[in-house]
């Protein structure tokens, strides 16, 4: 997975880049969606901070979302809640069809 994790018109730190790369290879592992690629874009606007994640699935979903906070960690960890639950949802999703299309299946035999 080729993960970007860059800022706009701000210095963005080693362990800010160190966090989201972990955070993006944990969701991975627990949804197992297979991505290809995430972008992460940090922002400062005003007094707050907000980041943007997008994340492309082989599947062809892309995933979007935003997070604004006062602290950047924090603007990312809502960027992410939102990513995870955007995941779970599709994942839900495809288990569901998948699990229909079998019965499908079982009853035209």
């Amino acid at each position: 997975m080729d993960i970007k994790v860059t800022g706009k018109q701000l210095k963005i730190g080693k362990s800010l880049i160190n966090y989201a790369k972990k955070q993006l290879h944990i969701i991975n592992n627990k949804y197992l969606l297979r991505p290809t690629s995430a972008y992460i874009t940090f922002t400062k606007e005003h007094n707050e901070f907000k980041c943007e994640a997008l994340l492309h699935l082989s599947s062809g979903l892309t995933a979007c979302c935003t997070g604004k906070g006062r602290e950047i960690y924090d603007s990312y960890q809502k960027s992410i809640l939102r990513l995870q639950k955007i995941l779970r949802r599709h994942k839900r999703k495809i288990r569901k069809h998948h699990h229909i299309s079998e019965k499908l299946n079982m009853e035209l035999q």
